[in-house]
């Protein structure tokens, strides 16, 4: 099965810590920590984020932007379920509306402080990680 992680970079331990275990379950996740969609330079990660910031300022015209959001959707289409881990911030939770529209099977893990943008577009809902990892198996069938 194929996953693809929304989840800021704030997140990132905890998306590696996911991807990791679903890897050891004989599944592959896609993540912007795994596949580098969202890193424009490869540089340290304060210079990426300067050089991202840069390019958001012409983001219409900007083909880096235009590259990590193509990376994302396809990604997207490749896989299975979509899980938004929270706290996110509105690009993830973009992703996961891309998801839900592509009628990919939908899990959200953390807790909800804003039930207002999450509406009822997920399958599963997890407190955390290990709850998920825990029940995985009805994710899974």
């Amino acid at each position: 099965m194929k996953f693809f992680i929304a989840s800021p970079w704030k997140n990132k331990t905890q998306v590696e810590q996911l991807t990791d275990e679903l890897e050891k379950l004989g599944h592959s996740a896609y993540s912007y920590v795994e596949s580098g969609a969202n890193l424009l330079t490869g540089k340290p990660i304060e210079d990426e984020m300067k050089e991202f910031t840069q390019a958001l300022v012409n983001w219409k015209v900007d083909d880096r932007i235009a590259k990590i959001a193509e990376s994302e959707v396809q990604a997207i289409k490749d896989a299975d379920v979509v899980i938004l881990l929270l706290p996110a911030g509105d690009s993830s939770h973009m992703e996961a509306g891309v998801g839900y529209g592509l009628g990919k099977r939908m899990v959200l893990i953390g807790p909800v402080e804003k039930p207002e943008v999450i509406y009822l577009l997920f399958n599963h809902v997890y407190l955390d990680i290990s709850s998920f990892l825990r029940e995985f198996s009805f994710v899974a069938e």
